[in-house]
């Protein structure tokens, strides 16, 4: 089945924010969960391109849960502080199937807006 490769533009964050966790369902063109099953998945953030600095790197068991992976359902870790500078972060999500296939089922940008109270 061909992968559809969503863009989601996550909600703006506050530096110096808990980063609130994030979840993503994991589908088909036909709108069917996949299996997540046996797979790994791998999750960075970057600085202000696709090919800019790693900020965040994660998969399974740091970073990223997936609670029942017969739903295709994973989860970004809420994490904290936020101490990423100012700009736009970039992400995917990567997922290595158990038959060795790679797919990536979601894109996006996030962006780190100035707090005002801080110390």
């Amino acid at each position: 089945n061909m992968a559809v490769i969503q863009t989601k533009v996550l909600k703006d964050r506050i530096k110096g924010d808990t980063f609130g966790s994030v979840n993503f369902i994991i589908e088909n063109s036909l709108g069917a969960a996949i299996d997540l099953t046996g797979a790994t998945i791998k999750i960075q953030f970057r600085y202000r391109s696709k090919l800019g600095a790693i900020v965040r790197d994660m998969d399974i068991g740091t970073g990223i849960t997936v609670p029942t992976p017969t739903n295709g359902i994973l989860t970004i870790d809420a994490f904290e502080p936020i101490a990423y500078a100012i700009d736009t972060y970039f992400y995917d999500v990567e997922i290595t199937f158990s038959d060795g296939r790679i797919k990536t089922y979601v894109q996006g940008t996030f962006k780190v807006l100035q707090d005002t109270t801080h110390s």
